[in-house]
């Protein structure tokens, strides 16, 4: 979906703004602490329904107020799109609205905005622990196979944590443990086999964008991913582990095996790439990770949204112009935040910009 206007009340320093006339490429300048990065926040809430900087939303409430809003109106192939989400500190719920109708879950939001972060924290994909590959994975899993996904892995989760409760109890009914056992087993095959068919068309993506981003370096650096489901799938089927190590998840009073324990690990001359990239050739690899998503993406029709802070931290002016050649490539809609707009605004050639200004909280569009 393409978004044509954001509006937001008592967001984050932000009291009220509105961007109108969005374009495919958008640029938002402004100081350190100005409110720049809280606009990409307010993006990625109104299309996942929680932030991208923290897990407490009351954060995002301006002070002294009672809660937020953000609305948006975008455009995709079935028409006009009104969003809406709202958050008031005395309700633990938010309000979710598309086109006037209430939103049981914030995934149908989701599945209208795939949106990718090239931010500072992005290091966390590869230093981070084993959840944020798999979120990473399942993103590409969930915008491709979005209800036999999301189906799958909301059943998966009801019998993990069902299979749990009965580990961790007094004594373990073993008969009881089976039809969870039987549950997790089979949504367990079906994520698997949902993610290895997305990561068998994502690796040779990820191989050639990251070999465009770092095409003038004088020595090559090859990457190599590899994949572990969560258990040792080449010797055992799900079920079986599962039933192999009883013993051990009853003493350990949860399950050990399984997709919820998987990783992709990610190496270059054997080693993990944590352990021998700079800090430079580590984002240059978030943003390969990124852009292929995208592109696979694109090959079943389907748009990302780019939000990216502060690109030029760790990245030398020569991935910087890579990067944005690339993913204009993909013709994705992206917001670029900035301290100065020629910080960014030369590096697009022809392509058309729409340009914002914040200072203390107040937006102001730039001609």
């Amino acid at each position: 979906m393409l978004l044509q206007q954001l509006q937001l009340s008592n967001f984050r320093i932000i009291e009220s703004a509105r961007l109108s006339d969005l374009a495919a490429v958008n640029l938002i300048s402004g100081r350190n602490g100005s409110g720049k990065t809280s606009l990409l926040e307010a993006i990625h809430v109104l299309g996942h329904g929680r932030s991208f900087r923290t897990r407490k939303w009351q954060r995002l409430v301006r002070y002294d107020q009672a809660g937020f809003l953000i609305t948006g109106v975008g455009r995709n192939s079935r028409g006009e799109q009104r969003i809406g989400i709202e958050r008031r500190l005395a309700d633990p719920s938010p309000t979710v609205r598309l086109n006037g109708e209430s939103l049981r879950a914030t995934s149908e939001l989701a599945a209208l905005m795939p949106i990718q972060i090239l931010d500072s924290a992005g290091f966390s994909l590869l230093e981070g622990p084993p959840e944020y590959r798999r979120q990473l994975l399942d993103w590409a899993v969930f915008h491709v196979e979005p209800s036999r996904f999301l189906q799958a892995w909301r059943r998966y989760q009801k019998a993990l944590k069902q299979r749990n409760a009965l580990l961790r109890s007094n004594r373990v009914d073993r008969q009881a443990l089976s039809p969870w056992t039987d549950e997790l087993a089979v949504q367990g095959e079906l994520i698997h086999e949902l993610r290895t068919v997305q990561l068998e068309r994502l690796l040779p993506l990820l191989v050639e964008m990251h070999a465009a981003l770092n095409s003038g370096v004088s020595v090559p650096v090859e990457v190599v991913v590899d994949y572990y489901p969560g258990w040792n799938r080449e010797r055992n089927a799900l079920r079986a582990k599962l039933d192999m190590e009883i013993d051990r998840d009853i003493e350990l009073g949860y399950t050990r095996d399984g997709p919820h324990r998987a990783d992709l690990r990610v190496r270059s001359a054997g080693q993990s790439v944590v352990e021998v990239f700079s800090r430079g050739q580590l984002k240059s690899l978030v943003a390969a990770f990124r852009l292929s998503q995208a592109k696979l993406l694109r090959q079943y029709g389907i748009k990302s949204v780019f939000l990216v802070d502060d690109l030029a931290a760790e990245l030398d002016s020569d991935r910087r112009a890579r990067f944005i050649g690339e993913l204009l490539k993909l013709d994705c809609q992206s917001f670029f935040t900035a301290i100065n707009e020629s910080d960014l605004s030369n590096s697009f050639g022809s392509t058309m910009i729409k340009m914002f200004h914040v200072e203390h909280g107040r937006v102001t569009p730039l001609p």
